[in-house]
């Protein structure tokens, strides 16, 4: 089976750019109701369910390579699994081509806007309320200072993502970008469909590293598409759609709201002329989608109204039932092959039960009502990072300038300690690790 599915890599690389493949646009088909009809399925698949899934094109594929079946149908088989799984018959079109991909429902094909949760006006303390002993109460990892003092902070009114940006509306966006024009290589010519995406407006600033093996998204045929990934049981294929997006610079976290903005009407919050891309919608002020700020970030994942929660998934103790992270081994719910180990977003919600153990979830969200604040990827905020101060402060922003951007929660591979509400971490805005993604906020 190992076998196959090397062999089936390098057919898929060779379906990406086989001319076969017909050209669609986002949420156009060309298909016509008369001519969807279910009583010619494709030769691989098996159960005639009009449903290719992997198995059934891992085994067409060894077929073709064996001499048993044609290429241009095993081509298509791995292109319907690839895209979808689900597909129709064409009565109008040739074999192969006859069998299509599945039509979207009525309203298909629009933007997935992230979910968000209103959190009021109020104050809370942030920083780490309780001592470093707390988690390590002997030898163990230094403590982080950074984390300290506590200070006072006050909060306008704000809604924040209830779940962390996916793969799937990261790439709704980018398709989106594309067509305007705005995705860049590095030389600042218009994105030739390979490479890492960059924007360029003075410097070239990346955007995704496309380059990178943990990328979760692909282009293919003018737009971008998740991948899939094999996990648990035996060799399931997952789609990486609802899973969050990785391998974005901070610069891609701003270009995304930015864009979001864009296409929802709203006023954009970032000034992307400017040489930092500024933030020229401030709370309290109203405006579009933004990154949110690092006291927005920490009083969603840790504050009730009275208790500073350790973890971001309202609970003091973490286990493997609550988030993604790494206790003892990774808890990574899938039980996904390779890197990145995420979970779909929102998984931990008391329903779900993670295939890699059997574990049944617990209701992971935070006192505010949001999900993996704890684990899974680190998230970008606004703020340039810098240290604490004992001063109260309303609607902090962070400082003006700085090198490092901050980065909250932890990860699907980092421990107990690294998925603390209180924990802060910081990275180049150009940077674009396979660990990390974002959410989203906005002031109404």
């Amino acid at each position: 089976m190992h076998q196959k599915l090397q062999k089936a890599s390098l057919v898929f690389a060779f379906v990406l750019s086989c001319a076969v493949v017909p050209v669609f646009s986002a949420g156009v088909y060309a298909l016509t109701a008369d001519k969807l009809i279910a009583d010619a399925p494709h030769p691989a698949d098996l159960d005639e369910d009009f449903s290719i899934v992997m198995s059934e094109a891992v085994a067409y594929l060894a077929g073709w390579q064996q001499g048993d079946n044609p290429m241009n149908y095993a081509i298509r088989a791995a292109y319907l699994w690839q895209r979808g799984e689900a597909y129709v018959y064409n009565s109008a079109e040739a074999p192969p081509l006859c069998w299509e991909l599945l039509p979207p429902d009525e309203g298909e094909g629009e933007f997935n806007i992230p979910e968000m949760v209103s959190t009021p006006a109020g104050s809370f303390d942030m920083g780490r309320p309780y001592a470093w002993s707390v988690i390590w109460p002997s030898e163990g990892e230094p403590e982080p200072t950074d984390e300290l003092p506590v200070h006072a902070v006050y909060l306008d009114g704000y809604s924040i993502g209830k779940y962390e940006i996916t793969n799937q509306q990261y790439c709704d966006v980018l398709t989106w970008a594309l067509g305007q024009g705005y995705l860049r290589d590095f030389a600042g010519d218009l994105w030739p469909g390979t490479g890492s995406i960059y924007a360029t407006l003075g410097e070239p600033y990346i955007l995704v590293n496309m380059d990178r093996v943990e990328c979760n998204i692909q282009y293919i045929d003018g737009a971008f598409y998740p991948r899939s990934r094999t996990g648990l049981p035996d060799t399931t294929s997952y789609s990486m759609g609802p899973h969050p997006m990785v391998t974005v610079s901070w610069y891609g976290a701003v270009a995304y709201c930015n864009w979001l903005s864009e296409i929802e009407g709203l006023t954009p919050c970032y000034d992307m002329t400017t040489e930092n891309w500024d933030l020229i919608t401030v709370p309290p002020a109203s405006g579009g989608y933004r990154l949110p700020t690092e006291a927005e970030w920490e009083r969603a994942a840790a504050w009730d109204g009275v208790k500073h929660w350790t973890y971001g998934c309202s609970s003091d103790v973490l286990e493997n039932t609550q988030c993604n992270f790494y206790l003892d081994a990774l808890v990574n719910p899938l039980g996904l092959a390779v890197k990145p180990f995420t979970s779909p977003v929102g998984w931990f919600d008391g329903v779900n039960i993670s295939p890699n153990g059997e574990v049944q979830t617990v209701d992971g969200a935070s006192p505010a009502g949001v999900y993996d604040m704890s684990g899974n990827v680190w998230e970008w905020c606004h703020d340039w990072y810098d240290a604490y101060t004992a001063d109260a402060q309303t609607n902090p922003t962070g400082p003006a300038m700085g090198t490092e951007r901050v980065l909250r929660g932890g990860s699907f591979e980092d421990l107990f300690d690294v998925c603390r509400s209180a924990k802060r971490d910081k990275r180049g805005p150009d940077k674009t690790p396979y660990m990390r993604g974002f959410r989203v906020a906005q002031t109404p």
